[in-house]
């Protein structure tokens, strides 16, 4: 794991942040800043280096006015994900290998765009042991994709802790990635969506090709429900392999219409292999 390099990714932020530590984010602090806010009287703030004559002249009544600029500051970037017993599938890929490469990206291009990373993991409760406090050090990209891979997920366990979660983070508004294959009760998925409403949210949905496009047509198959832990044997045939296929497509669309109506930012979907450079794609289309 030492010699593991992240991908790294970029976002940009649709609101102004409330951050009090220097960042590369557009805040509403005045400051000493690049992002111009307006004219106000010299003597609110009696700087001669921003003086403007011109838009003195042109207030009425006449008075000297200057230049005033926002502050750029730092957030908190949470990467929240979902180890329940599903994310223990392997088929194509691996996805918890997938959790801990997406992890150490988030952790890695946020740190190096100068804002903190906090690590949240749940379950059916609020992991303590994957926790990690808001941090902006060095080599923690690395550490984490490590403590990620290594994770313990318990069999036949659900997601029940993700609308928990929230008791863990900083009131002031951050961005968080929901990293989950959302295979989720829709009840769950409201309450953690709800739960996190005043954040900016990013959900990461993690798929793997051979749950649904890569079955075979034809012959008897062996699945496992690996959150409530029930095997059963199916017959496979064309027809069934176009339903799946099909409820994978109403779910993709599913989840569209769900994250709008919570106000999270469209979902994206990973499928086998995580591409930082798609992933910054979609979140500056997005924004």
């Amino acid at each position: 794991m030492a010699s593991f390099t992240p991908q790294e990714f970029y976002y940009h932020l649709r609101w102004r942040a409330r951050g009090v530590q220097p960042g590369a984010h557009a805040t509403r602090t005045p400051g000493n800043g690049a992002d111009f806010a307006g004219y106000v009287p010299f003597m609110d703030n009696p700087d001669p280096r921003r003086l403007d004559l011109r838009a003195s002249l042109r207030m009425i009544p006449r008075k000297f006015v200057v230049r005033s600029f926002f502050e750029r500051g730092a957030i908190v970037v949470y990467a929240l994900l979902d180890v329940s017993a599903s994310m223990r599938f392997a088929g194509n890929a691996e996805k918890k290998r997938l959790l801990a490469d997406i992890t150490a990206a988030i952790a890695w291009s946020s740190t190096r765009h100068g804002d903190a990373f906090s690590l949240l993991a749940c379950d059916d409760s609020v992991r303590q042991d994957l926790f990690m406090p808001p941090s902006a050090r060095r080599g923690l990209a690395q550490e984490l994709h490590g403590k990620v891979f290594n994770a313990d997920i318990r069999p036949q366990s659900g997601a029940l802790g993700l609308p928990h979660a929230i008791d863990l983070v900083r009131p002031s508004r951050s961005l968080v990635f929901l990293i989950s294959d959302f295979h989720l009760d829709e009840g769950l998925l409201n309450k953690t969506l709800t739960a996190f409403s005043a954040h900016d949210v990013v959900p990461l949905v993690l798929w793997d090709s051979s749950e649904y496009r890569d079955l075979p047509e034809w012959g008897w198959a062996r699945v496992r429900d690996m959150e409530g832990g029930g095997d059963r044997s199916i017959f496979l045939r064309s027809s069934l392999k176009r339903e799946i296929e099909q409820r994978y497509l109403a779910r993709k669309e599913e989840l569209k219409k769900l994250c709008r109506r919570f106000g999270a930012r469209a979902p994206f979907f990973i499928e086998d292999k995580f591409d930082a450079g798609l992933l910054t794609r979609h979140l500056l289309e997005a924004s």
